[in-house]
């Protein structure tokens, strides 16, 4: 029985680096990690965002997948046609730190208004990644004895490269538009669409050929707001008894042959955030693999300033839960909506837009922070 649990052990922390290998990291709440995602989505509201997410994936596993996600983008409507700058930064450890992966991004994104009540943005992202690999805690199979486990010498020869460093780039669009109604005070949509990993950078520790598959996400939301003030200026002013905000949204993810499908809802009752989503590796909804809630609170400091703290727990429907257990996900969110680097402050009246100010309320809509 002990050789069993060896084994199985040894099977699972396989199992586990060839996945985080053959994947980039998926998060639960995508709509908080909006430039790890598309750089699109750079500057998209004024001020500054700055948000961190902690991941814990398979806890039960003696190797489970942790993330850490720190990630920042600050709008600058005084230049034209600039939408911003944004960096992000994320260590990715998988099988208890046997592979390690630690990038850093830059991206930046040009602005372009369409109409009055829709804004278009295209951004780019550098980063440098490194990934390492602790050849000293795996495991082959010429170490293991039938009984006694793994008690030999092994004959493979480590590879001199304990790490591998590579230059990556992706690209991404974001759509936005809003209208108004006689049943909603404003809505809000947005659609983005990235592909990331251009030039598949070679990833190989041992000098052979493994190119990085490309990445597209596809992301799309909406916004149904209800709010008792009828200038439309909640988003400027936090978060008030009476708002409601009702954001159906969906995700698509495909990297070479894993595709993940998430569709769901989040609810904003006065400043509790809730919400339910199905994630499948299919586009049939009565077969998800996971079913993700979440659960948050937005605290504003001052009108401008506001922090947002949201928490899912990802149920596996499958029979691997009992292996596995379920994965948790924190994410804090600091907004400063009147920090700019420039002087001039964030031009909200519309300056940066080129729109008469009869336009005004369509423009404000458009540059709020949404959710």
């Amino acid at each position: 029985m002990k050789n069993i649990r060896i084994y199985l052990l040894i099977t699972l922390a396989a199992l586990v680096s060839t996945f985080a290998q053959a994947q980039d990291p998926l998060f639960s709440q995508f709509y908080n990690n909006p430039v790890y995602y598309n750089p699109g989505a750079v500057g998209l509201t004024p001020g500054l965002r700055a948000r961190f997410t902690v991941r814990d994936q398979w806890p039960q596993l003696p190797a489970d997948l942790r993330n850490y996600t720190f990630s920042m983008d600050m709008a600058e409507r005084n230049i034209p046609g600039s939408g911003g700058l944004g960096l992000v930064v994320m260590s990715d450890n998988a099988g208890a730190g046997y592979l390690k992966t630690s990038t850093v991004g830059l991206s930046s994104a040009v602005r372009v208004a369409l109409q009055d009540n829709m804004v278009t943005q295209v951004g780019i992202m550098t980063s440098f990644v490194q990934k390492r690999i602790n050849w000293d805690n795996l495991v082959f199979t010429d170490q293991l004895n039938p009984v006694y486990g793994n008690i030999y010498e092994t004959s493979f020869e480590i590879p001199t490269a304990g790490n591998v460093v590579y230059p990556d780039f992706s690209v991404g669009g974001i759509f936005r538009f809003t209208e108004s109604s006689n049943t909603f005070s404003a809505i809000q949509g947005t659609f983005g669409l990235a592909v990331h990993h251009l030039f598949r950078p070679n990833e190989s520790f041992i000098g052979l050929t493994s190119p990085l598959p490309r990445k597209l996400a596809i992301t799309g939301d909406l916004i149904f707001e209800i709010d008792g003030d009828s200038d439309g200026l909640y988003f400027q002013r936090g978060t008030k008894k009476n708002t409601f905000k009702f954001n159906p949204g969906f995700i698509y993810e495909s990297q070479a042959d894993f595709k993940t499908y998430s569709v769901g809802v989040n609810i904003l009752k006065s400043a509790i955030y809730s919400g339910v989503w199905f994630r499948n590796r299919t586009s049939e909804l009565a077969k998800s693999n996971d079913l993700i809630f979440m659960l948050g609170i937005n605290a504003p400091f001052t009108g401008q300033t506001r922090m947002k703290i949201n928490y899912t727990y990802d149920f596996i429907l499958t029979e691997i839960r009992t292996a596995t257990g379920c994965s948790h996900e924190i994410s804090i969110t600091i907004e400063l909506d009147d920090f700019n680097i420039f002087s001039g402050g964030n031009n909200r009246r519309g300056g940066g837009f080129g729109f008469s100010t009869r336009n005004r309320r369509s423009m404000e809509e458009l540059q709020c922070c949404p959710f």
